[in-house]
């Protein structure tokens, strides 16, 4: 990674991850800068460098990222500061991206990228994106172009509307009422939240998951929701028929 030129403040460098004091997770590689405006930490696994392409693709978005998110902290400060005077600061904004590996076939590898940004206000906001690397074609694909959007919302609307409310119950401690005309009570659209392709025996793909965003499916205060449905039939049927030979039903 010695080609890549970075800022002064900005490391590209192995990162080292513990769930708690004693738990080691796998090292990952990433970007970490930090300074009185800014936290950025970026980072990947680190046995993602075993397709070169697809770490150099990772690492390659970590720094246009870190650029943009350092040059944009810097000026919101610095106009900060020329509003209110030097007595005036902002909070410091936060920008942490860390992508994990949630499958690999003999064609692709699934990632998900889980993002938290603070950029000022009450409250930060945490989100999921998701990815498949081809690993034939040494390039991203996005994961619903393996799909017919409509076709995989009638596969799957039932069955994600009725996990999806279990779900709220258990956060609200109260069953969703089914004629309640709130926004947050109604069921939402699967193909337009972020979707999420697993394998529980690794061959081929035998989950899709669903990952709804806070906000989308209710209030801020209950976080993001994620409902992990098996493929069936149906959901392979709402496969684009090229791509059908990566999924298995489970």
């Amino acid at each position: 990674m010695g080609a890549l030129l970075l800022p002064a403040m900005l490391s590209f460098s192995p990162l080292k991850a513990a769930t708690d004091d004693t738990a080691e997770t796998p090292e990952t590689y990433g970007i970490t800068a930090e300074t009185e405006n800014h936290r950025f930490l970026y980072s990947y696994p680190k046995a993602l460098a075993r397709e070169p392409a697809l770490s150099g693709y990772l690492s390659n978005k970590a720094l246009g990222e870190a650029i943009i998110f350092s040059a944009d902290s810097d000026r919101d400060h610095a106009e900060a500061v020329a509003r209110m005077g030097n007595g005036y600061r902002l909070k410091p904004y936060d920008y942490q991206v860390l992508w994990t590996e949630e499958a690999e076939t003999s064609t692709y590898i699934s990632l998900s990228r889980s993002i938290y940004q603070y950029l000022g206000g009450a409250h930060g906001m945490s989100t999921t994106t998701s990815l498949l690397w081809d690993k034939n074609a040494d390039g991203p694909v996005e994961t619903m172009a393996l799909f017919g959007a409509e076709r995989f919302d009638q596969a799957l609307q039932k069955a994600f509307c009725e996990q999806l409310n279990i779900q709220r119950a258990e956060k609200r401690g109260h069953p969703v009422d089914a004629n309640s005309e709130d926004g947050f009570d109604a069921c939402i659209t699967p193909s337009e939240q972020t979707v999420i392709l697993g394998s529980a025996k690794g061959a081929r793909f035998d989950t899709v998951s669903i990952n709804v965003a806070p906000y989308e499916a209710g209030p801020y205060v209950e976080g993001s929701y994620q409902v992990d449905l098996p493929v069936t039939r149906t959901i392979i049927s709402a496969v684009k028929p090229e791509y059908r030979k990566h999924f298995a039903i489970r």
